[in-house]
């Protein structure tokens, strides 16, 4: 091949040719398609789409062949060079798509390719080449926008036919496709459909396609569409930025859990709580053998406390190894989270146990990836550069991925390039999602659709863990398999609280706060959780503590008021053994699966779901008489803490239920007092925002996709402020002054990516209202609240974090 690509001139970047980049991307392309398990047949048979994907990665730049963009490439001069890079004909994206569109036409029709999906292929492709450098748009509009602008756009794309290089790009064809397809593609006689037939093939017979489109059917087009897009863009950016970087996989023993409990002694019960860990422990691994392998969608229903992470991350290696032995392939785990606050918490966990059992991991087998994320990626020989170390990151590359909910769906709902990228990894993997309950129940039909399509169609695995299990898929219909089979016993076997919901009277935060100092006397002894639903209150109620003076008794304060840096030292600090009482003063943050323990909890109302997980950790690892948890409905002047957050619908179901229920509710109680609970929330509920994404879906409407689909809905706009809290946040801003000096663009992104987790650990989110009062400056995106600000009391409390009233503001000093 060396011998041919020698003959070739044209070069896609400054130092790459044409020819080994379209070379390159097509056989990276072809082979994500090949190593992939599909099951897809009845729809499209995997060859062609592997054809597809190649297809499209020896056209995608074929827009490159004109002299307007060869001269441009080749310009020394960098305000010539972006002067030319402006002009119209030096784009190559609509050419390239133009070309891609053609040629496979040509193939599905000589291939005689059958079946509905097949006849869309040649306009998906057309779309993807055309977007490979953008987002994608709503496939209908691209057609009209095409249509709209043709005159135009047919002026420039004859401009640049006329100054491409027929000869050499007909060379590379020949070799990329008519050699390896038998297609006979002829450049100039390509050339000659585009100028005279095209529009009328893409306008007419494409955007009718595109509108029969039905509402309501099943989404499977929009999985194909964004697994081409992103096997593309994986591709492209892989060889024309990193030469092709890859990363090798590497070996995981399927025991490595099992000898972290051995070596750890969890296998040696000191306490009946211990044995029930166990037995659930061994329950579920061994469901792995007999394990239908159709059964892929799977539920870990236990209480909390019971070791979900460790049982489900065990599971996951066996089933891996076990895919690898008898399906030939082998699957990522990608453990996914609500919260950031407990994807520090959960990675430690997995860092810890291969570091006792195999030494510690390289990045090629573990590792983290959130927007807060430190950008490191290394292996045992290398560590890799900034830029790389993000690519290798966003990209997936590696055995285990933990990560967030909003990295996860909004990668398998989005039209944003850089989110896409991965969607490809989704294919032959196992998904664990961790606290599950999270998912917002107006997207539960939406979940059920896209997640059969990922375990039917592209051969994944699901485990939903969680204690309090949502009725995403129905357990009774057989829609999803429960492994631990015996989980009506285990809940049983936890009993170590009692719920006391308080709901025939509202309190003032006056009465709740008289309440509250009459029991921390009482109970001088007892841990403490107070969580309450607002900023406002929970700074209130940790003040008045604050001033009660109590003897032995260390007190905390929670929320993201706070930078996160702050958060988690006291997070740790609270799970520190201590001689002294804990009374904590959070708001919800602390319900996401933050481990700590205590011996009593206060917590204003909030739907079940929210109730029970600050309920877990409530006397978590059993070790005293039973936990208590009260429930109590707070109010200000206006109205119940409640309504400012909480969906009205969650809060109207679980108030009827509890009030149904006469009494305290014992733990043994919780798991049928959930299932009650998700089954009127269920009953209830409205599927219309579900609907709306899916057929957006159906209608290839990606750009109305990502504007719709938002699984975490702001009440209000927020803007980012870094708070200059030490003097090590002294010396990030000052290099962040500097970061911003740079004149290069792409060295000013780089060198902001070496300290982005540092500096992040120092910015919190607060309402846009507040912008003038923090100096927050739009082009930047970010406020900055000084020291010296701090120092004299202004903007920001090191203790409770951003002051909501009478905040101060800086001038940016870029």
């Amino acid at each position: 091949m060396e011998s041919k690509s020698s003959s070739f001139k044209l070069k896609s970047h400054p130092d790459k040719l044409l020819f080994n980049h379209l070379k390159n991307v097509a056989c990276l392309c072809s082979r994500t398609i090949e190593e992939k398990s599909l099951r897809i047949e009845k729809d499209l048979n995997k060859e062609v789409l592997r054809d597809v994907a190649y297809i499209i990665g020896a056209t995608h730049d074929v827009g490159k062949a004109t002299w307007f963009f060869q001269d441009y490439i080749n310009e020394e001069d960098e305000d010539k060079r972006q002067s030319l890079k402006a002009q119209e004909t030096t784009h190559h994206g609509l050419l390239s798509a133009l070309f891609t569109y053609a040629i496979l036409k040509r193939y599905i029709e000589e291939k005689n390719v059958e079946g509905e999906i097949g006849k869309y292929l040649p306009v998906i492709s057309f779309i993807i080449v055309k977007r490979h450098h953008g987002d994608l748009l709503n496939s209908l509009d691209e057609i009209r926008e095409f249509h709209a602008n043709s005159g135009r756009i047919f002026e420039v794309v004859e401009k640049q036919l006329k100054t491409m290089n027929h000869e050499e790009l007909q060379k590379m064809l020949d070799i990329l496709l008519n050699d390896r397809f038998d297609l006979k593609i002829d450049v100039k006689e390509i050339s000659k459909y585009i100028l005279e037939n095209i529009k009328e093939d893409i306008v007419r017979f494409e955007k009718r396609r595109i509108r029969n489109l039905k509402r309501g059917s099943v989404p499977f087009l929009y999985f194909i569409t964004q697994f081409l897009y992103s096997t593309l863009l994986d591709a492209d950016k892989r060889d024309a930025a990193f030469d092709g970087l890859e990363i090798e996989r590497v070996d995981i023993s399927s025991d490595i859990v099992d000898r972290y409990r051995e070596i750890k002694r969890f296998t040696e019960p000191k306490k009946e709580i211990d044995r029930v860990r166990n037995d659930i422990y061994e329950e579920v691994v061994k469901k792995v053998l007999d394990l239908d392998l159709e059964d892929k969608i799977l539920s870990l229903n236990v209480p909390t406390g019971s070791g979900k992470t460790l049982t489900s991350f065990s599971f996951a290696l066996k089933l891996r190894s076990r895919l690898k032995r008898e399906k030939d392939f082998i699957p990522r785990i990608i453990y996914a989270l609500p919260f950031l606050s407990i994807i520090d918490q959960n990675y430690d966990v997995f860092e810890d146990l291969f570091t006792i059992t195999e030494g510690l991991p390289d990045s090629r087998t573990i590792l983290k990836h959130h927007h807060l994320a430190e950008v490191s990626y290394h292996t045992k020989e290398e560590d890799y550069e900034v830029d790389e170390s993000l690519f290798l990151i966003e990209g997936w590359d590696s055995e285990i991925i933990v990560t967030t909910f909003w990295q996860l769906f909004h990668t398998l709902f989005s039209n944003k390039n850089r989110m896409m990228r991965k969607f490809n990894k989704l294919a032959n993997s196992i998904i664990i999602l961790d606290e599950v309950q999270s998912i917002p129940h107006f997207y539960w039909k939406l979940m059920r659709e896209a997640i059969d399509i990922l375990c039917r169609k592209f051969d994944s695995y699901v485990i939903f863990v969680t204690a309090t299990q949502p009725l995403i898929f129905d357990e009774e219909k057989g829609e999803i398999k429960e492994l631990a089979v015996k989980k009506n016993e285990y809940f049983r076997s936890f009993d170590r609280i009692k719920l006391i919901p308080i709901l025939d009277e509202t309190l003032s935060l006056d009465e709740f706060k008289a309440l509250l100092e009459e029991n921390l006397n009482l109970e001088p002894d007892k841990d403490f959780l107070i969580v309450l639903n607002t900023i406002r209150s929970a700074t209130e109620v940790y003040q008045f503590i604050k001033e009660l003076n109590l003897e032995e008794t260390e007190i905390y304060y929670l929320s993201t008021n706070i930078i996160p840096k702050e958060r988690l030292k006291r997070i740790r600090e609270i799970k520190r053994s201590s001689k002294k009482r804990k009374v904590i003063v959070s708001t919800q943050l602390v319900e996401a699966g933050v481990d700590i323990d205590v011996d009593i909890v206060y917590r204003d109302f909030a739907p079940l779901d929210s109730i029970n997980q600050v309920a877990g950790r409530c006397n978590r690892n059993y070790l005293k008489e039973k936990g208590k948890v009260f429930v109590f409905v707070l109010k200000d002047e206006r109205s119940e803490f409640y309504k400012y957050i909480y969906d009205p619908f969650l809060v109207s179901k679980t108030l009827d239920l509890l009030q149904s229920h006469e009494g305290i509710i014992s733990e043994v109680e919780f798991l049928d007092l959930n299932r009650k609970y998700f089954k009127k929330v269920r009953e209830g509920m409205s599927d219309n925002e579900s609907n709306k994404n899916l057929d957006c879906l159906v209608r290839l409407a990606f750009k109305d996709l990502n504007k719709d689909f938002k699984l975490i809905k702001e009440d209000y706009s927020k803007v980012d402020v870094f708070v200059e809290l030490d003097e090590n946040a002294k010396r990030i801003w000052q290099k962040y002054q500097e970061v911003r000096e740079e004149y290069n663009l792409f060295e000013r992104r780089k060198r902001f990516l070496a300290i982005k987790k540092d500096f992040y650990d120092y910015v919190i989110s607060v309402p846009k209202k507040y912008a003038n009062q923090v100096g927050f400056d739009e082009k930047t995106g970010i406020g900055y609240i000084s020291k010296v600000e701090i120092d004299q009391g202004i903007g920001y409390d090191p203790e409770t974090g951003f002051k909501r009233e009478n905040t101060g503001g800086s001038v940016m000093i870029w």
